[in-house]
């Protein structure tokens, strides 16, 4: 890994309004290219807005199609790499929610979410793959907000090479306050950092959809050591949250004897209990 400037944006996607989130991602995109970012994440579900239990709004589009045409014209023009949620329909007509990553020159991967909850398995189906994308500095995962709650990602993950991890959310607010969101998440996010001695970003959507659901925003950076090293202000606007990401944090833990704890794992012994969780 090498230093590395990454934006971390929370922004009002509405649903079924692609058109109009594209171009709230291009000015974010603009302003992260003339602040020299390397890498921008946007939320869960940016591009066509969060709407689980609906399965006609937002339609499901291909990948390539209309949207990362356009999407990888804006990468084009600003030398950037960024990470952007969409509803995907495959050629089987199968859907995903999608994080679709983009660069310089052109589609350079997707992320499907592998982990639906109760509200969403009945919209999209789950990715069975967890992919690792090199960037000329660093090399990222990806995980889509209910994934984050499944330790063994993030470790799949880091072990793959992954040294930075995004977390693009959809987490709405129905039942919770941005400060009670902010606090359950310290509770495990700092964690899927410590213990994998990697950088995890989580960034959130904010605001109205338009379709009844209300976002408040969240969005922060954790070290490897799982410390809070930047948050944003606000819980109720669109805002852009930039960090650098120092390589030699990353090289100071993980030359720690003790403290690289990934470098003492015993997969067999895991491979064990798995197999004999199965055989019962």
């Amino acid at each position: 890994m090498l230093d590395t400037r990454i934006a971390m944006v929370q922004m009002c996607s509405k649903v079924g309004e692609s058109s109009r989130n594209i171009d709230v991602i291009a000015s974010f995109v603009n302003r992260a290219a003339d602040e020299s970012v390397d890498i921008v994440c946007f939320p869960e579900l940016s591009v066509s807005g969060y709407n689980a239990g609906d399965r006609f709004t937002p339609e499901a589009e291909p990948v390539p199609g209309p949207s990362t045409d356009k999407l990888v014209t804006i990468a084009a023009q600003n030398n950037l790499t960024f990470l952007v949620g969409i509803l995907e329909r495959d050629n089987g007509g199968v859907i995903f929610n999608t994080q679709v990553v983009l660069g310089p020159g052109g589609l350079i991967g997707t992320y499907r979410k592998t982990h639906a909850p109760t509200s969403e398995i009945d919209t999209w189906s789950q990715g069975d793959q967890l992919p690792i994308f090199s960037h000329s500095k660093v090399n990222y995962g990806i995980e889509i907000c209910y994934d984050s709650h499944f330790p063994e990602v993030s470790t799949a993950l880091a072990t793959k090479g992954a040294e930075v991890i995004f977390l693009p959310h959809a987490s709405a607010g129905i039942t919770e306050t941005a400060d009670a969101k902010f606090d359950r998440w310290l509770r495990y996010v700092p964690a899927r950092a410590y213990d994998n001695a990697v950088f995890v970003g989580i960034c959130n959507q904010v605001g109205d959809n338009g379709a009844g659901r209300t976002f408040e925003g969240v969005t922060f950076v954790c070290d490897p050591r799982g410390r809070v090293i930047a948050k944003s202000r606000s819980n109720s606007q669109d805002e852009m949250l930039v960090v650098d990401l120092n390589a030699s944090d990353l090289a100071e833990i993980r030359l720690e004897p003790e403290g690289f704890f990934r470098h003492f794992r015993r997969g067999e012994l895991y491979r064990n209990w798995e197999s004999s969780q199965k055989t019962q």
